[in-house]
């Protein structure tokens, strides 16, 4: 029988990362024939399954050229999932400017061209910045990211200028907040606000560590915040992961919207795997 649901991996994950595997489980329990491919295998017939949904691709961003391509090309073939469109907005953090001109307050940004070359050291001091970040515009799970401090200046310069050679790249200010506080991921599925998690302090790097959440209820302006930055989302997601900073100088912010292949923290809930499941399968 062929499958009616597709949930879209890399090819280091062929069984998809154990939080997606949930959603694998969950719609097996509701008798939904679904199989998990590679988005990079050229042996897949997309057209065979009438839904796909993108989840553990966490190599996308070291071939978004590419990955971009491939949602092209599928897109007419099977219901991709997130919207292609979302996928392609999303997949470079330039987003970020667009929710900032529409009045969301995020993180302040110095934003790099690629092929320019900016001053590093002149940045901070203009900005008044002690300690910054260094990341490309298209990243996951900090990859790529760099801690910048009068220590270490010349080897973050080193590395803007690679960035800057490769792509599109950002310079922020470090908020120890992060650290203090953390990140509050909330998160919709099927167009509901289903479940919130804090995520880890500071600032990570392994798929595993990134993937590891502690269930939470969002104070009611987190969750409001929140909720102002997912409708503005177009079009509307099957699933979305709003993460948010309350700090101490800024106060609440937007970090990002995460619409292509984020955790949605599935292992801790079996009944909001069933409930993404149940949205998924409505697709069919």
């Amino acid at each position: 029988m062929s499958a009616s649901v597709r949930l879209v991996t890399a090819a280091h994950l062929p069984e998809l990362a154990p939080d997606d595997q949930e959603l694998l489980h969950a719609l097996r329990r509701r008798g939904v024939e679904t199989e998990v491919a590679v988005w990079d295998d050229p042996s897949v017939n997309w057209a065979a399954a009438p839904v796909t949904v993108v989840r553990s691709v966490f190599d996308y961003h070291l071939r978004r050229d590419e990955f971009i391509e491939w949602v092209d090309r599928v897109e007419p073939l099977t219901s991709l999932q997130n919207p292609p469109e979302v996928i392609r907005w999303n997949s470079h953090k330039s987003y970020l400017l667009r929710l900032m001109e529409d009045g969301f307050p995020s993180i302040p940004t110095e934003w790099v061209d690629r092929g320019s070359t900016v001053d590093l050291r002149a940045v901070l001091a203009a900005r008044g910045w002690a300690e910054a970040v260094v990341k490309p515009a298209v990243s996951a799970s900090a990859h790529g990211t760099v801690k910048v401090s009068e220590d270490n200046l010349d080897e973050a310069q080193a590395h803007l200028d690679g960035l800057a050679h490769q792509g599109d790249a950002l310079i922020q200010p470090y908020l120890y907040d992060f650290e203090t506080t953390g990140e509050t991921s909330v998160i919709w599925l099927g167009g509901d606000q289903t479940h919130s998690v804090r995520r880890p302090s500071g600032m990570h790097t392994s798929l595993e560590v990134a993937h590891v959440g502690a269930p939470l209820e969002p104070t009611a302006q987190e969750l409001e915040f929140a909720r102002a930055a997912y409708d503005w989302i177009t079009p509307t997601p099957l699933y979305a992961r709003i993460d948010v900073l309350n700090t101490r100088d800024h106060g609440l912010l937007v970090l990002e919207l995460e619409l292509v292949e984020p955790a949605l923290y599935l292992r801790h809930s079996t009944a909001v795997a069933d409930q993404f499941a149940a949205a998924v399968h409505k697709l069919v």
